[in-house]
């Protein structure tokens, strides 16, 4: 219970904050990040160069046993966590709880992600998908690299009825 309160009010920080001008804050110019600050002797984590993930999402939830469901948006946020290689996402596909696609995020072909970007996909409030709507997210690349952080973030924000659930995609095929 205490980590959906923790959750939750990481959430409702993070859309808080909108999309309008920083007041009273100096926007900060972009600058290049130089990889030799890091340390040398930390070994590198295992790489990768392609994996399949499952990823759960829960477009509504039950509630008061057949009286109602609490209908979310969701976001699924795909963060490459190579300091210095691009991965290229080949397949982003929704599918509803009983496992008919509903959406495929990349029909206009593959995407890229530069090293240390993330790329976001989101579910509306409006989407009927139910509690077993899910991902299948590929991604490749072209040496090994760390393998990314997929995950996804999915809330319902009504007062008095307040619900977040964080969801962490789970390997189903990986490449060395």
């Amino acid at each position: 219970m205490g980590r959906i309160f923790i959750i939750t009010v990481i959430c409702l920080l993070i859309l808080s904050c909108g999309t309008g001008s920083r007041k009273g804050i100096a926007a900060k110019k972009s600058v290049e990040f130089d990889q030799t600050i890091l340390r040398k002797d930390i070994l590198p984590a295992e790489g990768t160069n392609g994996q399949l993930l499952y990823l759960p999402v829960y477009s509504n939830i039950p509630y008061l046993i057949d009286t109602g469901m609490f209908d979310m948006s969701a976001f699924v946020a795909i963060h490459n966590t190579d300091l210095k290689i691009p991965i290229l996402l080949t397949q982003v596909l929704y599918f509803d709880q009983d496992g008919k696609l509903v959406d495929n995020y990349l029909e206009k072909g593959n995407m890229e992600i530069p090293p240390l970007a993330t790329k976001n996909f989101y579910i509306p409030y409006e989407d009927k998908s139910g509690t077993g709507a899910n991902f299948l997210i590929e991604w490749i690349a072209d040496t090994l690299v760390n393998e990314p952080l997929i995950e996804s973030v999915t809330l319902c924000l009504k007062p008095n009825n307040t619900l977040a659930i964080l969801s962490q995609g789970k390997i189903i095929r990986n490449n060395r």
